[in-house]
């Protein structure tokens, strides 16, 4: 397969810029809200194993006093513990805030940074692209999504440490 040019790249980016208003809206969103279902189905279990590993852990504060039943040696002895006493749901715990969460974190970023990068490219020939602006529209997009994130994250944390 032969590697993409820096033409070939401007011209798919020029030609999803004059995308129908309609359609350039779910192309805005859509990516966004299933990223984010995605990442977050895939990495939950992952998530949930290394917060209570860090609060019930081997050696952690949150460990002492507890009995040894309670207290996590290692990631896969949280699975099973975790799968013996809650069910294989449990590595799911907490999943609803971050699952709404990332949607609507994902869903403000794209069309964030599409209005943002639409706006400081005013003016400019159509089909280029400067990488300055490009970054400058990212950062407003991750300025916009960690007022979403910041929330939703303290949300799924306390919810993961519940048994």
């Amino acid at each position: 397969m032969a590697k993409p040019t820096a033409q070939a790249l401007n011209d798919t980016l020029n030609s999803v810029e004059h995308t129908a208003p309609v359609h350039k809206r779910v192309l805005d969103l859509l990516p966004g809200v299933s990223g984010g279902v995605a990442r977050i189905m895939v990495g939950q279990p992952f998530d949930t194993i290394k917060t209570r590993l860090q609060v019930l852990g081997k050696g952690t504060i949150g460990a002492a006093g507890m009995p040894p039943e309670m207290v996590y040696n290692n990631g896969m002895d949280c699975v099973r513990k975790m799968i013996k006493a809650e069910g294989p749901l449990s590595l799911y715990k907490g999943t609803v805030a971050p699952l709404l969460g990332n949607m609507l974190l994902l869903g403000i970023h794209f069309p964030t940074f599409t209005k943002t990068r639409a706006y400081l490219e005013e003016g400019d020939a159509p089909g280029v692209f400067s990488p300055w602006k490009i970054l400058a529209a990212g950062a407003a997009a991750g300025a916009a999504g960690s007022v979403v994130s910041s929330p939703t994250e303290l949300i799924r944390t306390k919810m993961q440490m519940v048994r």
